[in-house]
């Protein structure tokens, strides 16, 4: 199904059978998102849940209990699997849209899978929940926009994130939980980011102000013509670490808000 929500100049088209993603965000004339590649992880902006990026040996261990997940991109269970899965439209307006998953039969515990987008005159935001009726189970959550680099007028993006450190990681792409001075770019990079704020410009062109209660961004700007800015609840394989435990009383949630001006 596909959902168009809007408000004066900003535009979301969203497929819900692609995972509820955003597929094509308009600001007046200007496409912003990455178009649809062969794989569905690439283009557009999807929600990652219930776990976000690389989790090793594409398994979850939970109580020295192991959960083997489906290898969906190359050699990796990664990115979750709501961006695979259709989701059921509710609560659909004008400017807002909720968008409802559940787990899959890999995952040991029924959860549900909320995410909502929303948008006024002067931002995007997207919301999202992961809710457990019984039982405990850890779970992460983030988002993947994939963005222009060239837009069909102003001059190429530039970007940035207020980070203070980057997550060490192995041959194999997992964090190790250890931070280090940041580097060089390009990035396929999981980062700390205590203020949760950042930046997108297109000079001449528009400028997007993002900012959350989040504090690990990934960045992935190794393609030529498109990159990645991924706001996440932890770094990749941080579901293996438990760090967010989600119960009955204790869901996981997280928004991110876009704040967008014309240059």
């Amino acid at each position: 199904m596909i959902v168009e929500i809007s408000n004066a100049n900003n535009r979301l088209i969203i497929d819900s059978a692609l995972g509820g993603r955003a597929t094509q965000w308009f600001y007046k004339d200007l496409q912003i998102l990455g178009d649809k590649g062969d794989n569905p992880l690439v283009g557009g902006w999807y929600l990652m849940a219930p776990w976000a990026g690389r989790i090793r040996d594409n398994q979850v261990i939970y109580k020295n209990v192991k959960y083997p997940q489906e290898v969906n991109f190359q050699k990796w269970a990664i990115h979750g699997t709501v961006a695979f899965s259709e989701g059921k439209v509710q609560n659909q307006t004008s400017d807002c849209v909720e968008i409802l998953h559940s787990t899959n039969s890999n995952w040991p515990v029924n959860m549900e899978i909320l995410q909502r987008w929303s948008v006024t005159s002067k931002y995007v935001k997207c919301y999202a929940k992961i809710s457990v009726f019984k039982g405990e189970f850890p779970a992460e959550l983030g988002w993947h926009p994939w963005f222009k680099r060239q837009l069909i007028k102003g001059k190429p993006a530039k970007f940035g994130i207020e980070a203070v450190s980057q997550y060490i990681k192995d041959e194999n792409f997992f964090t190790l939980n250890k931070t280090k001075e940041i580097g060089i770019p390009p990035f396929d990079d999981a980062f700390v980011v205590p203020t949760g704020k950042g930046f997108i410009e297109w000079p001449e062109a528009l400028r997007i102000d993002f900012s959350t209660d989040l504090q690990t961004f990934v960045v992935f700007d190794e393609p030529e013509n498109v990159f990645c800015i991924e706001p996440q609840t932890g770094p990749p394989d941080a579901i293996n670490r438990a760090q967010n435990l989600v119960r009955s009383e204790n869901p996981l949630e997280a928004s991110v808000k876009w704040e967008i001006t014309g240059l």
